[in-house]
């Protein structure tokens, strides 16, 4: 098949997956007025690929000369991670911040499976790497859309899988092994657009010991698999269509869904992980170091539309030149551009993976990007909130502003700088509070890695060994310690005759 077009990623959804929303079950996902927000909007990565403007950078022929999405092929070079950063930078640019989910997340995952499984392989004499290539073909042949399950539930969090108390299937576990594959069960949380894909590849989410070697798991499987449940995340817009209220949350819905796995069948092909516990963590760091390029970058993009929001309220309401205003906007800039050259560093700096032929991002870039991005975000969210001033909170609805009887008095008394239209300010405001919601708050907080696992990742990378070897010298500490760098440096000051 190659590429597919967005009507035919669509028509795919048709195929009885058991997909529940507010209550419901969902028969076909495709006529669901919330769950069609979400298929429109991963549908874009299709229209995108069929568009001639971008498919030389979105698409690329793989080996067998076949044209298929550029993102499902193996990156080997910083120039590799550059080019798919300008995919996703592309994807966010057009919806609003936010990549379309159809390969967003998937792709990552296949890149950590991709490594880890020939490390497995080395050690154990399993054939993993040869199913994760014959998968990765698959995916190129259907241009399927791919979430990642990674997240488990977790439940007891002071307790590792094997100990949970309540149940065993708090991570998703295997409960039957078979000659011709495993059966799972458990339950993954916070999957992004699960219920609107074809395939969910499973990742464990944490590093195991030997006890919890049932839990070491890695697999492929279908969306409509059977035992599979799929529970769609609570959507703040009841009213679809409604883009004047909601600008971005009535066009993106990203259906963080819990999916549940009720003995669910997966054959042998599609097994990567069968209880090599001693790898279960490398996989979760792995495919951490992959997701960073794609959370950095979209991050820098969405940066962009807060940074543009903020400057054009500043304007509508007339307080541009305001001092204490400039100074806002200029840290707003220094946030967004930093976090687009942090980003851009980390491709340009990548490791070379000496277990596969794959590049990453270099990892301690990646991290200190994602936690600038995090940290700083409710710095920037107070910033132009502050600007744009209450009516964030309390504007008029779509509904009052278009109703002929009170539409005159909204248009007179909510005007703010003469030449501006009241309407175009009220669409801002409503951009404003779609961009600074709870949601948007907690999305960047925790997605992609939490703020602590960032700071750990960052400690664990650093090199304080040529920290303290330049203060010793500073300090004309000489101890015996030597370091490439610093001990190879003449004496300063240097004496002049």
């Amino acid at each position: 098949m190659a590429i597919r077009t967005a009507q035919q990623y669509i028509e795919s959804l048709r195929d009885d997956r058991v997909v529940y929303f507010e209550g419901k079950r969902v028969r076909d996902v495709t006529q669901h007025p919330i769950l069609r927000i979400a298929i429109d909007w991963m549908a874009t990565d299709y229209i995108l690929q069929q568009d001639s403007r971008y498919q030389s950078l979105v698409t690329e022929k793989n080996e067998e000369g076949e044209i298929v999405s550029f993102v499902f092929m193996p990156q080997t070079s910083a120039k590799d991670l550059l080019r798919l950063r300008e995919v996703v930078k592309l994807w966010a640019r057009v919806c609003f911040g936010k990549p379309p989910g159809a390969k967003f997340v998937g792709k990552d995952g296949l890149n950590a499976v991709t490594v880890v499984s020939q490390r497995v392989d080395k050690q154990f004499g399993t054939n993993y790497a040869a199913r994760v290539e014959g998968y990765r073909k698959y995916l190129q042949k259907t241009d399927s859309s791919i979430a990642l399950g990674m997240t488990d539930v977790k439940g007891d969090r002071s307790l590792r899988p094997s100990q949970q108390k309540t149940h065993k299937d708090y991570y998703v576990r295997i409960v039957e092994e078979r000659k011709d594959g495993i059966i799972v069960r458990g339950a993954k949380a916070h999957i992004s657009g699960a219920p609107l894909a074809n395939e969910i590849i499973v990742l464990p989410c944490r590093a195991m010991r030997e006890d919890d070697k049932e839990y070491a798991v890695c697999f492929a499987v279908p969306a409509n698999a059977k035992g599979l449940t799929l529970i769609s995340a609570e959507h703040e817009v009841k009213e679809a269509g409604n883009l004047f209220d909601h600008p971005i949350g009535a066009s993106i819905y990203i259906n963080d869904a819990m999916v549940i796995f009720e003995d669910v069948f997966i054959p042998n092909e599609r097994v990567f992980m069968k209880g090599e516990w001693q790898f279960a963590g490398d996989i979760a760091y792995m495919f951490g170091n992959f997701h960073r390029l794609s959370a950095e970058t979209y991050k820098a993009v969405e940066l962009e539309l807060v940074t543009g929001a903020a400057t054009l309220m500043a304007e509508y309401n007339g307080i541009e030149r305001a001092s204490h205003i400039q100074d806002k906007l200029t840290w707003l800039v220094s946030y967004a551009e930093a976090t687009e050259v942090l980003g851009r560093a980390a491709c340009e700096h990548c490791v070379s993976e000496p277990d596969s032929n794959l590049v990453y991002p270099n990892p301690m870039y990646a991290n200190i990007a994602k936690f600038f991005f995090a940290d700083n975000w409710h710095q920037a969210t107070k910033y132009i909130q502050d600007i744009a001033g209450g009516i964030v909170a309390t504007v008029p609805s779509a509904e009052d502003f278009l109703n002929p009887e009170t539409h005159s008095m909204i248009d007179k008394y909510l005007g703010g700088k003469a030449d501006i239209p009241t309407e175009h300010r009220i669409r801002l405001i409503k951009l404003i509070r779609d961009l600074t919601s709870c949601y948007e708050d907690v999305l960047t907080i925790h997605a992609e890695g939490s703020l602590a696992a960032q700071k750990l990742s960052i400690y664990t990378l650093a090199d304080f060994e040529r920290y303290k070897a330049a203060a010793k010298r500073a300090a004309r500490i000489k101890d015996g310690t030597e370091h490439p760098i610093f001990s190879q440096l003449p004496e300063f000051p240097i004496r002049v005759a």
